[in-house]
């Protein structure tokens, strides 16, 4: 579903386009891209930055340490950071240079 992420992974790509838009039923909303990561998902068990646990930034620390971990990640800079009390999102798609790999796209609310 959301294979078009792939293109990502260019950083010229990127370039072209450093926004996404989401819109749901209740509001139309705009993005920009903080980080383009590679991952994968790992078992409840492992004891690894998972990146689709952005839920658990609930304070300035753990907000932080989200960040961190995804700039340290991310494919390329993109000169975009975020701060506690940004709105994040965080979109997903099937990526496989690696056993269970994911292209992540985190983005911050406009």
């Amino acid at each position: 579903m959301f294979a078009d992420l792939l293109n990502y992974k260019k950083e010229s790509y990127y370039k072209e386009h450093p926004t996404v838009r989401f819109d749901t039923l209740y509001e139309k909303a705009e993005y920009e891209i903080v980080a383009v990561i590679l991952s994968e998902v790992y078992r409840k068990s492992d004891d690894v930055f998972k990146y689709y646990q952005v839920e658990k930034t609930g304070s300035p620390a753990e907000f932080d340490a989200y960040v961190r971990n995804i700039k340290k990640l991310a494919l390329y800079d993109t000169g975009v950071t975020a701060q506690y009390g940004d709105r994040l999102i965080v979109l997903s798609t099937c990526e496989y240079s690696t056993e269970n790999g994911r292209l992540a796209v985190v983005a911050r609310k406009l």
